[in-house]
């Protein structure tokens, strides 16, 4: 009997998956996702272009412009792991020269995209494929020591890392983290090697990923949680490997859903972002994840700002602007207004919450009062850290009517703070309150102490602008009370 052809469009069919932003925004809010960062997002474009501003590349331009001026004819490699091939084992090790021998990591060289990004403080847990220290100097300048650094080649990383899950539970982790799943290149430990570099590094690493890493915690950890690569070198055969690690048996047991041609179920809880669509290896991977349900996405820049507008803006176009706002609502900062103040207020919001990436609770919306807008924000005010009454010319005119004050909404905002024993209130005076005069002990008493306050007023002080001293003497209180690295 003839056998029959093989089906050739089974090895070709993939399963598309659709992007959805308001799942998607639920999740990082709730802190279901991982950023998986590549090489590919981690420099500035504009300043390094032949790089694309992949530090990969950049790294192999660097040593092939030294090795070219030691010996003509160098061949330009634009594989990572092929650059060393047929390096005498006795040389000095390149990359690790390049980054340990006083290489600047500066914040400047940060990519924009990757900077904003992380600067929302919604991604806690960061894994990193790269070997360099860039995504760790963006991530300590916005954790300061609450930063937890582990790398698959450090042991001691490892059990640490093991021993937090173990006394907080896996699924209640929440420090801030970064995770160097290849190595990192450390000064004074260049052999044995700490990072991957060749494709025998990628093989131990990987065997160490499988037979060494801790399975009852570390694993469990990432593998509970949903996945987000940002420009990751699919070319490079150790980086699919590690992927099809984390997502194997991705928690299969508890969903439900429909089943690609191979068998496996289709979940759209993970991300991947193509760096380059017209890279062959690309392609193929592409094919490959989709058919795990991965959705994808060909230009990583593009998508990263998408996601940073998803999760950040609160224009009145936004498709997720009460997602946003209610998330900006949970705890951090709490700024009370009179309603004649409202640009001051919003000033305050932008310089707070778009500059610094701090949580802020501010309503500009025109909602009448009501037992449930009442009750949102009393609920706010109990889960925030640090409340900022607005004292303005208008509210002193109420305080000398002490009796006026009492029926006002703000008021009341400042009573349902001083039932938050626990939360810090930094009053701040704008143009026409002083904070000296006998007015202010009528605030003091509603909000049950005599809070220090903040002189945001245009009063001459020496040679400095008292506007930028009282808003940086603001600042410094705000990230010394929420317990983050001073500004």
């Amino acid at each position: 009997m003839a056998r029959k052809p093989k089906d050739t469009t089974r090895g070709t069919r993939t399963a598309e998956r659709m992007f959805d932003s308001r799942a998607f925004a639920d999740g990082v809010f709730n802190d279901e996702y991982i950023l998986v960062v590549g090489s590919s997002v981690v420099l500035d474009p504009q300043q390094f272009p032949h790089s694309g501003g992949d530090i990969n590349q950049y790294i192999i331009d660097e040593i092939n412009n030294d090795r070219r001026q030691e010996r003509a004819g160098f061949i330009d490699h634009r594989n990572f792991t092929d650059v060393f091939r047929g390096t005498p084992l006795d040389e000095a090790d390149p990359i690790y020269t390049l980054l340990s021998d006083g290489y600047e990591y500066s914040l400047s060289d940060i990519s924009p995209e990757l900077t904003q990004l992380l600067r929302t403080r919604l991604f806690r847990f960061v894994l990193t494929t790269t070997i360099d220290s860039y995504v760790e100097t963006l991530m300590r300048d916005i954790w300061g020591d609450e930063l937890r650094i582990v790398n698959i080649a450090d042991n001691l990383s490892l059990k640490d890392f093991q021993d937090a899950l173990a006394r907080c539970r896996v699924n209640k982790y929440t420090q801030p983290t970064l995770f160097y799943v290849f190595g990192k290149v450390i000064e004074g430990r260049p052999k044995p090697r700490g990072f991957v570099e060749t494709d025998v590094d990628a093989i131990k690493v990987i065997e160490k990923w499988m037979m060494e890493v801790d399975t009852k915690h570390i694993v469990p950890f990432l593998k509970e949680k949903r996945m987000i690569a940002l420009g990751c070198k699919f070319d490079n055969w150790y980086f699919r490997f590690f992927w099809y690690i984390l997502t194997r048996g991705f928690n299969d047991a508890d969903r439900e859903g429909s089943k690609d041609l191979d068998g496996n179920l289709l979940t759209s809880d993970n991300l991947a972002t193509m760096f380059d669509p017209d890279n062959p290896a690309d392609r193929q991977l592409k094919d490959y994840l989709q058919r795990r349900g991965v959705c994808m996405h060909d230009d990583v820049w593009q998508f990263m700002r998408h996601i940073y507008a998803l999760l950040t803006s609160t224009d009145d176009n936004s498709p997720l602007r009460q997602m946003v706002l209610e998330k900006r609502r949970q705890g951090g900062i709490f700024i009370s207004y009179k309603s004649r103040d409202v640009l001051a207020a919003n000033e305050l919001f932008c310089k707070l919450a778009r500059e610094r990436g701090l949580n802020v609770w501010f309503d500009n919306t025109s909602l009448q009062g009501g037992d449930e807008y009442e009750n949102t924000i009393h609920t706010a005010i109990r889960q925030a850290k640090v409340f900022i009454p607005i004292l303005s010319p208008s509210i002193a005119e109420d305080l000398r009517k002490e009796g006026e004050v009492i029926g006002t909404f703000y008021s009341r905002e400042w009573r349902w703070a001083a039932e938050n024993k626990e939360l810090v209130v930094l009053p701040v005076a704008i143009e026409g309150y002083d904070l000296r005069s006998p007015v202010n002990q009528v605030f003091e008493k509603l909000v049950g102490h005599k809070p220090s306050g903040i002189d945001m007023t245009h009063r001459p002080l020496d040679k400095f602008s008292p506007e930028k001293v009282g808003y940086a003497k603001l600042l410094e209180s705000i990230m010394k009370h929420l317990g983050l690295p001073e500004a």
